[in-house]
């Protein structure tokens, strides 16, 4: 549009449209397309990292649109996420990177729960349960969570791979 025509639309700002945004463009890309591409992530920091972790783990996460898979170094700073993170929190990506996913946490979320994550990942272990955290609109929302400590083939450990489910009907038991 020329640029005479553009400021005549802005002086009658209810003759001016837009399309709605698009969340992340992914409407025009196929589901399977964008399984492939985070599978192909994963991949790639799986073998930059030297992983000793089965993969095949992450795929149902990936295909299911309530999951979510956040990768985490050894502090605990989030260095990638699905994009079914987006979806369930809300936050991009670029929102969410470097950040401990305790952002995500608020008032309902229980200290109990996150001690024993604490405790858990401390120890080494595999930390599963549920957890209530934050959406970015301030809405609430319950995941079932397992936090994997990832070794290298050196046994060292290297990241923290988290895989949430999003529990549907949490909101019947807090209503």
């Amino acid at each position: 549009m020329p640029s005479f025509a553009l400021e005549r639309h802005l002086e009658s700002p209810t003759s001016l449209t837009f399309p709605t945004p698009l969340l992340l463009g992914m409407e025009f890309t196929e589901r399977s397309t964008v399984l492939e591409n985070e599978l192909v992530e994963l991949q790639r920091i799986h073998q930059k990292n030297d992983w000793v972790f089965d993969l095949g783990y992450t795929e149902r996460y990936l295909q299911r649109r309530t999951s979510a898979i956040i990768v985490t170094d050894t502090h605990q700073h989030i260095t990638w996420t699905s994009r079914g993170f987006v979806r369930m929190t809300g936050y991009s990506y670029c929102e969410a990177y470097r950040q401990k996913p305790t952002f995500l946490q608020g008032p309902r979320t229980l200290q109990t729960t996150r001690t024993k994550i604490r405790e858990t990942l401390q120890a080494g272990k595999v930390f599963e349960g549920s957890i209530v955290n934050y959406r970015k609109s301030g809405a609430v929302y319950s995941c079932q969570v397992t936090i994997i400590p990832i070794l290298n083939s050196a046994s060292k450990l290297t990241n923290f791979i988290a895989l949430e489910e999003e529990k549907k009907n949490f909101f019947h038991a807090i209503s």
